[in-house]
């Protein structure tokens, strides 16, 4: 089959390659998320710098930073990927089929979680492949909206127009995390008396404003209070971990963040009292959503109301 060009040398493959490469800001990552080896994805990545004749991304042997060319490449191909995306969804909506389940969700919801999710789909549609893409809500809602996303997968925070969901997991328990050495890391469980001196790291309010803004007021109406609040790019368990450990502030972020990364070792994970939970997981879809997909979403209805009374553990 020939590939299709985008321009002399370029693929289409280069083009999602160095968009996974620009969003997760690290090569592992980025392979894990195109489920391919590392080093095909660094040659493909040379590859297109090659082509284009440009340095698109700044290396070294622990960072990779967009330049400015990069940040404007970026800017093209999001779109020219979505419209590619939307063109091939809308052929199959036509012919009536769905072979590929597009999903967006969070980066910080529960790997389990997310399989118990994907298990109960597959034994329901055994025919359905699923893609799964990390975004953020703002990104998924908008993708919802223009048919490049079948389902998304976040915390609720607020209703969106033209969108339906469904609670699908509870609200995971948060814990407070702090820098190995730190002076309250001797204590069990921590309680407002105990943090009121601290700075409170928190993801940007850009990348989410109404869970940023509901977060703080859950954590206010339980009665802690902190120094200030410094906002940071926190928003997989290892960029929380990170920013603890060199400093930022005490994060409350979900229990599991510290045993889903790699870096949860430089940190220390304590109980809080009282305690305090994420907003409730859902699951949502386009209002206007194609017909075919009417049954697959009857289903996932279905499997959300297993999941949000059984829990994915017990099941």
């Amino acid at each position: 089959m020939t590939a299709i060009q985008c321009a002399p040398g370029v693929e289409l493959r280069h083009l999602r390659y160095f968009l996974a490469l620009f969003e997760e800001l690290h090569f592992g990552r980025a392979a894990a998320r195109l489920q391919m080896a590392q080093p095909p994805l660094s040659q493909s990545i040379r590859k297109l710098e090659d082509a284009l004749g440009v340095r698109l991304f700044h290396r070294t042997s622990r960072t990779v930073a967009p330049t400015e060319a990069g940040r404007v490449f970026a800017e093209h191909v999001r779109p020219l990927l979505a419209n590619f995306e939307a063109a091939v969804a809308d052929t199959k909506h036509s012919g009536g089929t769905t072979s590929e389940l597009r999903i967006g969700c969070v980066p910080d919801v529960p790997i389990e979680r997310l399989l118990s999710f994907l298990d109960l789909m597959r034994a329901a549609y055994p025919g359905v492949q699923t893609q799964v893409m990390q975004l953020m809500p703002r990104e998924q809602v908008s993708r919802l909206q223009d048919g490049t996303l079948e389902y998304g997968i976040f915390h609720y925070a607020e209703d969106h127009e033209g969108i339906d969901l469904v609670p699908l997991f509870a609200g995971e328990q948060l814990a407070a995390f702090l820098p190995k050495n730190h002076r309250l890391a001797v204590k069990d469980v921590l309680g407002p008396d105990d943090l009121e001196e601290e700075d409170l790291a928190i993801f940007s309010r850009a990348n989410d404003p109404a869970l940023h803004d509901r977060i703080l007021a859950t954590v206010g109406e339980a009665g802690y209070r902190f120094r200030s609040v410094r906002e940071a790019g926190c928003v997989t368990a290892r960029d929380v971990m990170l920013a603890v450990a060199s400093g930022l502030g005490v994060a409350l972020r979900p229990f599991s963040f510290k045993d889903a990364s790699d870096a949860g070792s430089l940190v220390s994970r304590r109980s809080i009292s009282p305690p305090m939970e994420m907003p409730e997981t859902v699951i949502a879809w386009a209002s206007n959503a194609p017909r075919n997909l009417r049954m697959i979403t009857e289903s996932v209805r279905a499997v959300a109301d297993v999941l949000r009374q059984t829990g994915p553990a017990d099941r």
